[in-house]
């Protein structure tokens, strides 16, 4: 038995998530073509048919059978066949006057002659929608044939008989109420497969970490589900509560701290493609995560064109980033505003400027982020989004790494690919990217976290411990900290 490679295990994990994906198109072009199918089915009038047999028979002497005389029935049965058909025999059963609904034309698009191979036997069959009617046709078209080659004694010594009676028919011949079913089912399931096929290849989004990794390259570092509102806000993840995206985000927390082993940074920019990918919720429930464990984390509303941070967090946004770049000598903590943990320092965007590009390109921004990053262990900064306007790129450079938030499902590969190339230009360090929105069906954490761990040179047991002299960097436990050591391992 052949091993599967890697190749082919990740091709056949792809056509699963595509079924997981389209399975509803496929069970409901299957469902809607097989109800039309038979309510199409039962519009349509039934038709019956109803067979009478004849046998030829040609004999040269009477009481002797001969091989000759059989190859003459049978050649006489073929011409039987075609005189059935004829008009003399059809004006014959309809000068009765039993049919008087009936022309000839119709009765002999009705009437159907078949012969037994290699026998001497007729088959006379008439189809209509009145099974009693094409019973006494079929039987009307026998007789009247027989009476008819009897009277012009064609043959001396052969005769032409009836030799099966037709019988009235129970049930239709067509249509076929269950085949029409079941070929609709096969058919608009196939079309439907075929529809989800053309539907993949024109879907250009980004979806699963195997997309990511295809169209950026680089490392996942979380993933997150969808919530259970899909309104256009921000989600923040509280104590006790939605344990699936305690886990997501403390996961996302514990890849970036193995993504920047041995590496100093202190200012995390966090930004996406587009907007209403998730980024804000990102940054703010990655700040809270880290500082559950007791690091000081500062989470920045950098976006001074759309903050949502402060509606998030029930504030108003009366003071904040603005306001602290407004004064010459900022106290930080007038503008810092509550948060849930005592760690964390939230500072919303404050009054929107007109020009937020030049004032984060401003050196008075600088100059804060460098006061932060004397008080906090971490600055998380929430930007606007890298393709709308200039200034993530320009935060971009001024952090020491950016976290790249893809929709999963909606944000498309050129998008992503814009974004990088933008992020490049402006010397970002992209860290990796957090996968959110995440359908149930394909949320695996397993598959991100040795993802990301193979992206940071191996799994968690595997990593070499930092020597004494390099710099802790800014998710590494404190000394005496316990639950992070404890997390680290």
């Amino acid at each position: 038995m052949a091993r599967q490679t890697p190749e082919s295990r990740t091709e056949l994990s792809g056509y699963l998530a595509m079924l997981r994906r389209w399975w509803w198109l496929l069970i409901a072009g299957a469902v809607i073509a097989g109800v039309a199918a038979y309510l199409v089915t039962r519009t349509i009038t039934p038709t019956y048919s109803a067979s009478a047999t004849l046998l030829v028979d040609l004999t040269q002497q009477p009481g002797t059978v001969v091989y000759n005389d059989i190859l003459a029935s049978e050649r006489l049965t073929k011409t039987y066949g075609e005189l059935i058909t004829q008009r003399p025999v059809l004006d014959g059963v309809l000068s009765e006057g039993e049919f008087p609904e009936l022309t000839v034309d119709d009765l002999r698009k009705n009437l159907d002659v078949s012969i037994t191979r290699d026998t001497q036997l007729l088959t006379v069959s008439i189809t209509d929608q009145d099974p009693d009617q094409a019973t006494r046709l079929a039987d009307t078209v026998a007789t009247t044939f027989v009476a008819q080659q009897n009277a012009l004694s064609l043959t001396r010594s052969g005769t032409v008989s009836i030799v099966e009676s037709a019988e009235l028919p129970n049930f239709p011949i067509s249509p076929n109420l269950r085949l029409n079913v079941l070929l609709a089912v096969a058919v608009g399931f196939i079309l439907s497969g075929v529809l989800a096929l053309v539907l993949e290849y024109l879907d250009d989004t980004v979806k699963t970490p195997d997309d990511v990794r295809a169209v950026a390259g680089l490392a996942i570092l979380g993933e997150v589900g969808r919530w259970s509102s899909q309104k256009d806000e921000i989600h923040l993840v509280k104590r006790g509560e939605r344990a699936t995206e305690r886990e997501a985000y403390g996961m996302l927390r514990t890849n970036v701290r193995f993504s920047t082993l041995g590496k100093s940074m202190q200012v995390l920019l966090v930004t996406s493609a587009n907007a209403s990918e998730g980024k804000s919720t990102t940054a703010a429930n990655l700040a809270a995560a880290v500082a559950e464990t007791g690091k000081k984390v500062a989470l920045v509303d950098a976006d001074l064109r759309r903050p949502s941070l402060h509606e998030a967090f029930g504030l108003e946004n009366r003071v904040g980033l603005t306001t602290a770049l407004l004064k010459d000598t900022p106290i930080l903590g007038d503008v810092f505003r509550p948060a849930p943990y005592a760690t964390l320092r939230l500072m919303t965007s404050g009054p929107l400027p007109p020009n937020p590009a030049e004032l984060l390109d401003w050196e008075g921004f600088d100059a804060l982020l460098e006061r932060l990053k004397r008080d906090v262990d971490l600055v998380v900064l929430d930007s606007p989004p890298v393709l709308v306007v200039a200034d993530a790129r320009i935060l971009a450079a001024k952090a020491d790494a950016t976290i790249l938030v893809i929709d999963s499902g909606r944000t498309r590969a050129g998008a992503v690919r814009k974004a990088l190339q933008a992020l490049t230009t402006a010397n970002a360090t992209v860290l990796g990217v957090v996968l959110n929105k995440v359908r149930k069906s394909d949320h695996s954490y397993d598959h991100y976290y040795y993802s990301s761990a193979a992206a940071t040179g191996g799994s968690s047991s595997n990593t070499k411990p930092q020597s004494s002299n390099s710099e802790e960097p800014f998710l590494g436990p404190a000394s005496g900290d316990a639950k992070e050591k404890a997390e680290a391992a």
